[in-house]
Parts: structure tokens; C-alpha cells; sequence
């Protein structure tokens, strides 16, 4: 079995960082399980966020085909992936794709190296406008050099996160990184309420948020602006994140969720569309379908997450 403080020093020793809540539950569950420091050193060592320390940044330019990015082929989370396929989430892509018109307004809430961002800027034409929101360091300077690269005069990026007030938050994990609370990690990020940012917008056809378990604070945030243009929003339900990160029952964010809209698409990862119209219905949806996962050895429990797209009332 793994003593906490054994967990605590290999986060101090490997990553540079106290061991988060999560993290800290989930080793202490595989000491349960047999895992020795042995194990706990080797899986640490795996993990994309060690790994991307010890990976030399190094960019390359991938043509998407509708847009180009600029991505670290060495990192484990994004971008050898798109480096290798030329493309992320294309079903994801191709709703950006099929509800934005030229002229549209798109706002992405967790641009990280601009995929989707560069799609809807694509879309949108150069009437349309691009606002961003990233405040992972690395993320914001290939998303820089990939607006360079497609020549873009309509995307605008913000190098901070958004959340329901002003705080400063460690920035955990490499490229799909989380916030956490402020001394955790050596990277540290502003987040702001989004509602002030966003009040002299003429219009906002499309949100995009995807900020691995944060939205509750971020959709909070921004509530005045959503009121008022009442936009399409793409975004993600992820009880493992909402619960390890940020402490949020996944039934409280089910019922912000419905309490803005009254019709949601809860979109599997093979691109299923299902229709849910109430909280309860979501909820009832995931874990049908994580209890689906977990038979089929497909995922371990709770790792299953849903895409959403609904639009506000």
C-alpha cells in the first residue's frame, strides 16, 4: 500500500508540483490495489505531463485542409496526434462547421492550440470575428504562430482563463491542462469573469467551452452574456473532471445546464447524437453508458464523457 506521503514526494520529485486531490485519491486507490513506489514512480514517468517536460518543444505546421495549426509534434496529448492525422474531434470540427455562417461571431473558451478556433475562422470569413480564451503558455504561442501561418485578422486570443470571479489558479497537466487552486504547480494563470470582457459584442452566434471540469465557474461567468445573445453552445460533460477538479456534483452542473436551455444533444465519442430534456434524463444517459464502457473494457470507470451542443432559451 502507497502512504500519502510517499504519493506527495514523487509529485514534489517528478512533476514539480503538490499532488492534487485527484491525483492524490487516485494513487492511494492503486496502493489499495497492489501498486508499490515502483509502480508509482513508472506510471508517473508514463504520464503526458512528465513527459512533456522532458520533451524539447519543437513546432510544426499541419495542414487541416480548411485551416492551418501549429502544434509540438512531441506532445503526447494533441499534438502528435494531429501531426500524425491532420486533424482533433472531427465530428467536433464538423458541427463548428455546419451552424456557423460568415459574419458569425465564435467564441472559444479553451482555444488550446487553436483547432477549433481556426475552423470557425475559416467559417466565419474575415466579416466574422474569433474571440479566444487560453492561458496555458505553451497553447498561446502556437496558437500565435498559427494565426500567422492562415493569415488571420479576425481571431482574437486572451492569455487567461475564465471563471465566475477574478482568481489566480495553478494550471495542472500539459497541453489539455485543468486549473486548481492557486501553490499547486509552478505555472500560475489569471482567470476573469468573462461577462465584462464580452459586453460590448454586437452579437455572439457560438460558444465553444472545453476546460476539463471548469465550465461551472466559466458558464457562471459569463450568464449575462449567454441572456443576452442566447448562442449556440458546444461543450463537455465530464463528471471525472467536474468531481476531481473543481469538487462539482455532476447532477449541480446538469441542472446549470438545464437551467438554460430546455432541449441538449449529448454527442458519444463515435459521434451518436442523443436528445436528453431534462437533468435527471443526463445524468441517467452517462451512467447507462459509463456502466456500458466499463463492461465492454472499453474505459475504466467514470473516465466517459459526453460532448453537448444546445442552444440558450
Amino acid at each position: 500500500m502507497l502512504a500519502s506521503d510517499e504519493i506527495k514526494l514523487a509529485y514534489r520529485l517528478l512533476l514539480g508540483r503538490q499532488a492534487d486531490p485527484g491525483g492524490l485519491a487516485h494513487y492511494q486507490r492503486m496502493g489499495e490495489n497492489g501498486m508499490d513506489v515502483d509502480g508509482l514512480r513508472a506510471d508517473i514517468m508514463a504520464s503526458p505531463e512528465f513527459r512533456s517536460t522532458q520533451n524539447p518543444p519543437g513546432q510544426r505546421l499541419v495542414d487541416m485542409g480548411h485551416a492551418k495549426v501549429v502544434v509540438d509534434a512531441g506532445e503526447p496529448e494533441f499534438g502528435r496526434h494531429i501531426a500524425q492525422h491532420g486533424s482533433w474531434e472531427p465530428h467536433i470540427i464538423a458541427i463548428i462547421q455546419r451552424y456557423l455562417k460568415p459574419g458569425n461571431t465564435f467564441v472559444d473558451i479553451g482555444a488550446n492550440v487553436g483547432v477549433m478556433s481556426f475552423t470557425a475562422a475559416a467559417a466565419v470569413g474575415p466579416n466574422g470575428r474569433i474571440l479566444a480564451f487560453e492561458p496555458h503558455p505553451d497553447n498561446i504561442r502556437h496558437f500565435l504562430a498559427g494565426v500567422a501561418a492562415n493569415g488571420f485578422h479576425n481571431v482574437t486570443l486572451h492569455g487567461f482563463a475564465l471563471s465566475n470571479t477574478q482568481s489566480i489558479f495553478s494550471l495542472i497537466g500539459s497541453s489539455n491542462g485543468y486549473l486548481m487552486p492557486e501553490g499547486q504547480s509552478i505555472f500560475q494563470t489569471v482567470a476573469l469573469p468573462g461577462d465584462p470582457i464580452l459586453a460590448d459584442e454586437a452579437r455572439i452566434d457560438m460558444i465553444k467551452i472545453d476546460i476539463e471540469g471548469h465550465e461551472p465557474q466559466a458558464l457562471a461567468g459569463i450568464e449575462k452574456t449567454l441572456r443576452k445573445h442566447r448562442p449556440i453552445v458546444l461543450g463537455e460533460f465530464n463528471p471525472r473532471c467536474l468531481n476531481d477538479h473543481i469538487g462539482c456534483p455532476p447532477p449541480q452542473f446538469a441542472d446549470q445546464l438545464f437551467d438554460l436551455t430546455d432541449r441538449v444533444e449529448a454527442i458519444e465519442h463515435d459521434g451518436k447524437v442523443n436528445e436528453v430534456r431534462t437533468a435527471a434524463e443526463l445524468i441517467d444517459l452517462w451512467e447507462r453508458r459509463n456502466a456500458e464502457a466499463v463492461a465492454a473494457n472499453f474505459l475504466p470507470d467514470g473516465m466517459l464523457h459526453f460532448d453537448l451542443l444546445f442552444r440558450v432559451r
